[in-house]
């Protein structure tokens, strides 16, 4: 069994997803003005996922994996522990 990450840990992780999601060509914007998590959405012709600031970044992350699940992630270089948390 794995250890629990810690929510400095989680951070970083989400920083390397954010890293994979701009090479997938999805823009990552966090704000306060909205009710849900967040989702994936088009704004101006641009793929955003949109996420609730006040999320845990292991949320956060959660969020992420949900939302791009499916995506080819063939082609792209994703560290090896990203790769497998998105499920790729």
């Amino acid at each position: 069994m794995s250890r629990r990450k810690t929510k400095k840990e989680w951070e970083s992780f989400l920083d390397d997803l954010k890293e994979a999601l701009t090479k997938m060509g999805i823009d990552y914007r966090e704000t306060s003005r909205i009710r849900s998590k967040g989702a994936l959405c088009i704004v101006r012709g641009r793929q955003v996922i949109i996420v609730n600031r006040f999320l845990d970044p292991e949320e956060k992350a959660e969020l992420v994996r949900r939302e791009v699940a499916g995506k080819d992630l063939d082609e792209l270089f994703l560290r090896p522990d990203v790769r497998e948390y998105l499920g790729a």
